[in-house]
């Protein structure tokens, strides 16, 4: 078993991992959201590569919740649980993004007309914007309630990540109503989280997580 302090290190390099693999996945297989793409010759090594670093990212999702599971159900064991089970769904979509992006890629060259390219396309956007807006922004939520409330983390980043949570989600709920945002909006809604996830997975790796939290001190009058 490990430690609290080996966990916390665990953790912390894999939501740095998660945020690494999303961003890079996720610029490789740009070139499928391309007009054209189904009758260009594609880099399928670099679509290939794309993939895999997806479907790292949907492990790292997974394995997160898991390791954080014991030390979340010591103070509520429904949040813990409900982190999970968010976070497992966050990763199940994930890898539906993902295979959407495999099947477009495998059918470049076959004449297969557009209609079926942007449907693929479009169960991939959905996918990714409730997957890692509307999911992941309510998994920062539990996430950060549960560590608040355990005091586990300092107040103030628990704080962050809850706020951050809420924008996030209140992104993609805005964008599934098919509200197009400027690019600025976008990214002021979703940055506070992107940030504190990082600052979050440093403070891990360098303090660890107590292996008990003491009761809180009641002045006595």
């Amino acid at each position: 078993m490990c430690t609290p302090k080996t966990t916390a290190r665990l953790v912390g390099a894999l939501f740095i991992l998660a945020s690494a693999t999303a961003i890079i996945g996720g610029s490789l297989l740009l070139p499928i959201e391309e007009p054209d793409f189904l009758s260009t010759n594609a880099e399928q090594t670099q679509l290939a590569t794309g993939a895999v670093f997806e479907v790292i990212l949907a492990a790292s999702v997974i394995a997160i919740p898991a390791l954080l599971f014991p030390v979340l159900r010591r103070d509520s064991e429904p949040l813990a649980i409900g982190y999970v089970a968010v976070r497992t769904l966050e990763a199940v979509l994930v890898l539906g993004a993902t295979t959407s992006a495999l099947v477009m890629t495998s059918l470049v060259g076959t004449g297969t007309t557009t209609t079926i390219g942007d449907l693929l396309l479009t169960t991939r956007d959905w996918a990714v914007r409730i997957g890692t807006l509307v999911v992941f922004g309510a998994g920062a939520g539990i996430l950060n309630t549960a560590l608040l409330r355990a005091r586990q983390v300092p107040s103030w980043l628990a704080w962050w990540g809850l706020i951050g949570g809420a924008l996030a989600l209140l992104r993609g709920v805005i964008e599934t109503y098919g509200v197009e945002l400027s690019g600025l909006v976008a990214t002021v809604l979703t940055a506070p989280i992107g940030i504190q996830e990082m600052v979050f997975a440093v403070w891990l790796i360098v303090k660890g997580l107590p292996s008990a939290v003491p009761p809180p001190v009641v002045a006595r009058s």
